[in-house]
């Protein structure tokens, strides 16, 4: 699969349908990779051009640079941008699910030049201050893993076997969905890199203010840290069985999107929406494939 080389990363990707089509391009979550929107990308009209980024520390994608060394928002959310300049795409609808809704998020933030509409799935935008004790307490109940892997206990531990927390996230975190043995060996293949478990320790320790970012995405991540609007037409897709997200934040930060934003339920879906309600999603897309 070809390969995109950035200041500071080597980004692979899949790249579908025309050259000169309309550019849509879908960011992978954690625990995940690219193929987990092959039903979506099935569903949506001929003529459309799909860029599927591996997020850096899965399959070949990596950082190179070592002063970018990183999992912050900034630094996913740049590599984002940095690969639709590469590809020449011009406007396009950006996807993004879990860790890629928050990449497209800081996208939109910092290149909303770059983008007709934003469809995120599953991790809300925003920093959840509005909500109450109860809620705040429930969403880390469910979020237990993040504050884990900022001990020195769980990250060795993760390091150690990262694929016993990917293999309990999907079946946590979407009860109702089964995964083959091969769909696991595709997931489980692509994280078995050199940078995924300090990617993921990373990502999650500087999202609870436990690790510092690099200095490469500083101005960004300042930016990102304001919560500022998204100025981009946006719909959001949240399951109500979702297993590691809670519902409160995305039913709240409406003000958060000044161009709009859709608000999705899915009841019984649960987090891994590309695979479980790929309708949906591609329904979402094409609302934004108009001329």
């Amino acid at each position: 699969m070809p390969i995109i080389r950035t200041a500071h990363t080597e980004l692979e990707y899949f790249d579908d349908g025309p050259a000169d089509g309309r550019p849509v391009v879908m960011a992978h979550g954690f625990p995940d990779e690219p193929s987990t929107w092959d039903d979506v990308v099935d569903l949506l009209p001929e003529g459309v051009r799909v860029i599927r980024p591996y997020l850096r520390g899965v399959g070949n994608s990596r950082v190179t640079d070592p002063a970018a060394m990183s999992a912050q928002v900034a630094a996913l959310a740049t590599d984002l941008v940095d690969l639709m300049s590469a590809l020449e795409l011009g406007p396009a609808v950006l996807v993004g699910h879990d860790w890629g809704a928050r990449a497209a998020h800081g996208a939109a933030v910092v290149a909303p030049q770059t983008l007709t509409g934003l469809v995120t799935l599953s991790t809300a935008y925003g920093a959840g201050a509005d909500l109450t004790a109860t809620e705040a307490l429930d969403d880390a109940a469910v979020a237990w893993y993040r504050y884990w892997l900022c001990t020195a206990t769980g990250a060795e531990a993760f390091r150690r076997d990262p694929a016993a927390l990917v293999r309990w996230a999907w079946r946590h975190w979407s009860p109702e969905l089964q995964l083959s043995e091969r769909e696991m060996a595709v997931i489980l293949d692509a994280v078995d890199t050199e940078q995924f478990a300090d990617n993921v320790v990373h990502y999650y320790r500087h999202g609870t203010g436990e690790a510092p970012g690099s200095a490469v995405y500083a101005e960004t991540q300042a930016t990102l840290d304001e919560w500022p609007a998204i100025t981009v037409p946006t719909t959001f897709l949240i399951g109500t069985a979702d297993g590691c997200e809670t519902l409160p934040l995305a039913r709240r930060n409406a003000s958060l999107f000044s161009a709009g934003r859709d608000l999705i339920e899915l009841e019984g879906i649960g987090h891994f929406i590309p695979r479980e309600a790929p309708t949906f999603v591609a329904e979402a897309i094409r609302g934004y494939l108009h001329d």
